[in-house]
């Protein structure tokens, strides 16, 4: 007999959560007890329960296997609910367990302390949503869950669990994954693959267009292996930069707003192009223009959800299958039937040189802004010092806001996963990066994020130095929300309201949770400090004072000035 807090924590362990996430409440101190006395299952306290979702976020972002946060019913659930919707909207496997009123006590409303009814709140931004209230059924309804989270496409579960049934006991087996969800990826229909590789094989301009289903899939190496044997030039979209080595001869770079003149251009010639774990989504496409993707390029499009077949932009091939399933396809049919015989390699192929060229060019034209030693620090300086300073796998991400924009155009990510990529909120990205830092203890991750959302989570550096976790934090201060205050300055005639920060000497702040911090001023100091905070061997943070010219709160992106005007 096990009582349901242990088939609970007995479920956790045979799918392999390794941490949960959480902020202690008395709910669900029958589950802490059982993780007490089970090593396998580290328990994380955060902060807040938003930084606890956060993290669970970065942590299944950066692994592909879900990240499973718990959180008191009633106000923990709605402090957390927007790490779920950042899971929703960026495909990412995610389970949030929370307990919920007795059986007996259960529909009473405002008499109960705390209860709303929780599965109602979070069936439009999951999967799955749903309450437990037989001890018997736990087994099941957890299984349930991890089926949902990570099947088909990704995406966050909620699962309520009565208090009492949580006390209660019954004798039930918990099963292996193998026995209860599908194990082998779906692969995609052969023939349509060969009617993609048709097209691939005899386009004259052929483009790979690569989003976030890739890092879903882990299928980075297959897709540069596909895109070499083709002779192919890949764009990632916004979610999914550095998709392949940004300073591979075959990377353009992001696509869309933030996308570099190249890779503009580059997508424009296309006349195949293969989309591979991508949604067309407005920033890619320039709110669904022709002004990225012409409509004279033939598309073939690969997702794992059927429903994302044609569903933004209309396709030629559409292909319904996990992203690795079907380059790991299309790889075999290739080199079993030297299909890619007539290729050039990339050294003698024409229009890989061409864009070589364009890609020098453009690294040129801005070789001034990124030397600059001008005061305050320059954000295309701080970038290229960042890429010089920090290890080739380092993982980098974590922005939103004009952090995002800078990071997006100016930064070359190296080696995948190299960015924590997808849907941001400003106060999620430090948070992330801790989760991103628990799942792969053995790579340096690396969080850059803007000043306004540094304050939204800043108690959060207290988890760091509690669990030791060595992610280095990035912070970019200007003292002001500078995307917004951006648009307050183009479109609104420069009535500036509301985008003033008041914000502290946070290389103080840090120091008193018990981490490294530096403050950087000048630009000589921006390498020397990042190799200070690595080889500090405790979580670091730079606080790095940078322009707050008005002009340069965002990049001269073609697609993204014209947006402004």
């Amino acid at each position: 007999m096990a009582t349901g807090a242990e088939l609970v924590v007995e479920c956790l362990k045979a799918e392999g959560v390794r941490y949960l996430f959480g902020v202690t409440g008395s709910s669900f101190l029958t589950i802490l007890d059982v993780l007490y006395r089970t090593p396998e299952i580290q328990y994380v306290m955060s902060q807040h329960e938003q930084g606890a979702s956060y993290m669970a976020g970065g942590y299944a972002r950066s692994t592909g296997k879900p990240g499973v946060v718990i959180v008191h019913h009633g106000v923990g659930l709605t402090n957390a609910f927007t790490g779920v919707v950042g899971a929703f909207y960026s495909s990412t496997p995610y389970i949030m367990l929370s307990p919920e009123s007795s059986t007996l006590e259960y529909g009473r409303g405002a008499s109960n302390r705390h209860e709303m009814d929780q599965v109602a709140v979070m069936k439009p931004v999951t999967k799955l949503a749903e309450r437990v209230e037989r001890v018997e059924r736990i087994p099941e309804m957890m299984q349930r869950a991890f089926r949902a989270a990570t099947t088909g496409r990704p995406g966050p579960v909620y699962v309520g669990l009565a208090r009492d049934v949580l006390r209660g006991k019954a004798d039930v087996a918990v099963l292996p994954p193998e026995r209860y969800r599908p194990i082998v990826p779906l692969r995609g229909n052969p023939q349509e693959i060969n009617r993609a590789l048709d097209m691939l094989i005899k386009a004259q301009r052929p483009v790979i267009l690569a989003g976030g289903g890739i890092n879903v899939a882990q299928a980075n190496a297959e897709l540069l292996k596909l895109a070499e044997l083709l002779c192919a030039p890949v764009a990632g979209t916004a979610d999914c930069k550095g998709v392949i080595p940004e300073d591979h001869p075959l990377a353009l770079g992001v696509a869309g707003y933030q996308g570099r003149e190249y890779c503009l251009e580059t997508l424009q010639q296309a006349d195949v192009i293969l989309a591979i774990g991508c949604t067309f989504s407005a920033n890619t496409t320039a709110e669904y223009t022709e002004k990225v993707l012409s409509k004279q390029a033939k598309i073939i499009q690969v997702d794992i959800d059927p429903f994302e077949i044609g569903k933004n932009w209309p396709v030629d091939v559409g292909i319904v299958g996990d992203a690795k399933a079907v380059l790991q396809d299309m790889i075999l049919m290739v080199e079993v039937e030297a299909r890619q015989a007539a290729r050039r390699s990339l050294e003698q192929d024409g229009r890989i040189k061409g864009i070589r060229r364009l890609k020098e060019e453009w690294a040129e034209s801005f070789r001034q802004q990124a030397s600059s030693d001008k005061v305050p620090i320059q954000r295309f300086r701080l970038l290229a010092d960042l890429r010089k300073a920090l290890p080739r796998d380092a993982v980098v991400g974590a922005e939103s806001g004009g952090t995002h924009q800078w990071f997006q155009f100016a930064f070359d990510a190296l080696v995948p996963p190299a960015y924590l990529g997808g849907w941001h909120s400003l106060g999620s990205e430090y948070c992330e990066a801790l989760g991103a830092q628990l799942a792969l203890p053995d790579k340096q991750v690396v969080c850059i994020t803007g000043d306004g959302s540094m304050m939204m989570c800043l108690q959060e550096l207290a988890t760091a130095a509690l669990y030791d976790i060595k992610a280095l934090c990035v912070v970019c201060v200007n003292g002001s929300f500078g995307n917004i205050r951006h648009s307050q300055l183009t479109r609104y005639k420069g009535r500036i309201i509301g985008t003033d920060l008041p914000i502290p000497n946070l290389t103080i702040f840090a120091k008193e949770f018990g981490l490294y911090a530096e403050r950087v001023e000048e630009p000589k100091d921006i390498v020397p400090a990042v190799g200070r905070a690595l080889s500090s061997g405790k979580p670091s943070l730079l606080e790095v004072i940078i322009d707050t010219d008005l002009e340069n709160l965002r990049p001269q992106c073609p697609l993204d000035l014209e947006r402004e005007h």
